[in-house]
This record gives C-alpha cells, structure tokens and sequence, in this order.
C-alpha cells in the first residue's frame, strides 16, 4: 500500500471535492417502470425525464481528470502495484470498454474460497481511492468469513467512465457513475451500463472459483456511495451493502429527474455511515433517505447507519452548524468528506461479516 499511497494524494489533492452532494431525497417521479417498449429505448417527455429517471448520462469529450487519471497510470498502477489483475475482457452496449481490478489473496482457493468485497470509487478519484480507505491492508487478515481459519477477502474495484453529470464544476465530467438512469431490470435491453459492467465483472470473478458466493458485499465512497446504494440495493447475490456518505441516488437536489427509493434486493441489509459535518451539509439528507428506505422500501430492522463526528466517534445528530447553505459545511464537510473513516472499518467489516446470504 504504501507505494500507492504518493498518486493517492496527488489525485486528492488535484481533485480538491470528491462529491458535491446534498438536499432532500423526497421523491416525485415513478422510477423503475417499463418505458419505451421492445422496440426502442426510454421514451423521453417533456421534462427531459424517462420512466427510469434521467437518459443515460454521455461521455464526457474531454475530462481534466480523466486525462490525470490516465497520465497518472502510466507511472504507477494501484492494482498491478498490489499484484491484482486489471480485467478489460468486457464492452458495454454504449461501446465502451469496461475496466475493473481483482485482487485475490495468496490463500484464495477453489478448497477455501474467501468473501468478495466489492469497492466503488468516488467520482474524480478512481481506483486509486482505495488507497485511503484502508482496505489494502485489512484484505489479508480480515476475517469476513466467520472462519477464523478463512482470513482475508478478495477485491474487485470496477472502474466508471468519463461522463457528463449533473453536479456543479469541476464535477460535472469525471470518472463516476450513472445513477440519474436508474433502469435496473436486467431483462431490459436498455439496463444501465454500469449495471452490466459490474454485474459481468462481479460474475467473472466469481466463476474463478476462488469467492464465496454467499459473501459478496458492496461499499462505495461519495457518488461510488451513490450508485453502490442503488445497485446494491437491486443488485440479487449482494449479501450486504455498507457506504460513506451518500444522500441518496434516486433524488439527489441537483437531479432534473428525481423519483423515489426503490429496491429489489429487499430482502438484504444496508448501512451507511455519514459526518456529521458532510460537505454540502449533506449530513441531513442522508438521514432523511435512511428514513425513506424504512419507510416501505426495506424492512426497519434491515437500515442500519452510523453518524460519525470528524474524530470518528459516533453521534446522534448531525452538526447543524455544517446544513445546507453555511460556510462551515462548505469548508469543514469538504474536509471531512474526503477523509474515509478508517476507525471504522472493523465495524463496518464485521456487518459485512454477520451477513451472507441465507
């Protein structure tokens, strides 16, 4: 890890934000019905809105930071600096190659396959991001298993794309995710492409034979927080879905499109863990769609989350000095957004530990 750590922060610094999120996740739109028929793609109304949210968000035809991120690659590889595999078998039906990074453990085997944990990216930050979560160095001894002779998990880090979004500059083209499309019916022809890369990326590491197929968990950092709630949250063989710091993917304040919570996963647990003071003052928003799920879209006792001050320690409320609007949460969220909180990993690794699946 610690050869990784230096393009980490250049990165970081380079980034300055990760995610301008924030606002309410009050809902107004239906959001994963059939549009469009068989015969063609999501009607778009009058709103510029379809059944499923927004349209598929385009490439973006020139990213300062995806042209960081890949001069940046060419001198240092998180995932070949951590002996893992970079996977690039795979282009989605818009025509872009997918990417994604597998590391797999030294006692990974076929006889003693080990739990999965499936990390998603900020936007602007790519794969590199891991990096600052601590991940790296917990993947050989964890124990996700429950079997103390079974340490260690296998990662899989897929890769996003340089897209247009709806997030203020420099966010608004970066490598990230599409949660504004949220057509998650894998029997559709129009699916959301990071849906099917990560869903093909997730099966063909399973086929090695090496993961445990019961223990596959999701986690996600800012908008890779965003869209691992919405796909965890639809995703079936997701055993559990643990975030930082995500307001919500289906009604995010800056979304022209926004629609309710929704989930076909349902029958898994998710949790998220917020600051208190959260850039944006997003600290609120996320409680407020922590509620939303409870409130018909998953059973009460499957919502878990954890408000976390900017030492790490748990609190029950949100600093309000950080809402929506004050300097402090522009200037302190910022900070304490883009600081992963490592304290709790073990916490969140052991949820992820008392839950596979059935």
């Amino acid at each position: 890890m610690t050869n990784s750590l230096p393009r980490a922060f250049a990165l970081l610094a380079a980034a300055m934000l990760l995610h301008g999120c924030g606002g309410s996740s009050s809902a107004a739109n239906p959001a994963n019905s059939p549009s469009g028929g068989a015969s063609g793609p999501p009607t778009v109304d009058s709103k510029g809105c379809t059944a499923y949210g927004d349209p598929p968000r385009p490439l973006a035809p020139l990213s300062p930071d995806g042209l960081l991120n890949d001069a940046i690659s060419t001198l240092a590889n998180i995932c070949t600096l951590n002996n893992g595999s970079m996977l690039h078998d795979y282009t989605d039906s818009e025509g872009s190659t997918r990417y994604a990074c597998l590391i797999e453990p030294a006692n990974a085997s076929k006889q003693a396959p080990l739990p999965m944990l499936v990390y998603l990216h900020p936007t602007l930050l790519g794969l590199d991001s891991i990096a600052l979560t601590g991940f790296l160095d917990l993947m050989k001894s964890a124990n996700l298993s429950g079997d103390p002779a079974r340490p260690g998990f296998v990662l899989l880090m897929p890769l996003g794309r340089n897209i247009q979004q709806f997030l203020p500059a420099p966010l608004n083209t970066g490598v990230g995710w599409d949660h504004w499309y949220r057509n998650t019916d894998r029997n559709s022809p129009y699916l959301n492409v990071d849906f099917a890369s990560i869903d093909h990326y997730i099966a063909e590491a399973k086929a090695s034979g090496v993961v445990d197929g019961k223990r596959v968990y999701l986690t996600g950092w800012s908008e890779g927080a965003d869209f691992g709630s919405l796909y965890g949250l639809n995703t079936p063989g997701i055993a559990a879905t643990g975030v930082f710091s995500t307001v919500t993917p289906f009604a995010d304040q800056s979304d022209p499109c926004p629609g309710p919570a929704f989930a076909t996963n349902d029958t898994r647990p998710y949790y998220e863990m917020a600051r208190a003071c959260d850039i944006g003052g997003a600290c609120p928003g996320e409680q407020a769609f922590l509620g939303d799920l409870k409130n018909g879209v998953l059973k009460p006792s499957l919502v878990g989350g954890v408000i976390l001050d900017a030492s790490t320690k748990p609190v029950q409320q949100c600093n309000a000095a950080c809402d929506p609007g004050t300097a402090a949460g522009d200037v302190l969220g910022q900070q304490q957004h883009i600081s992963w909180p490592t304290a709790w990993n073990d916490t969140l690794l052991q949820y992820f530990q008392q839950n596979p699946q059935p």
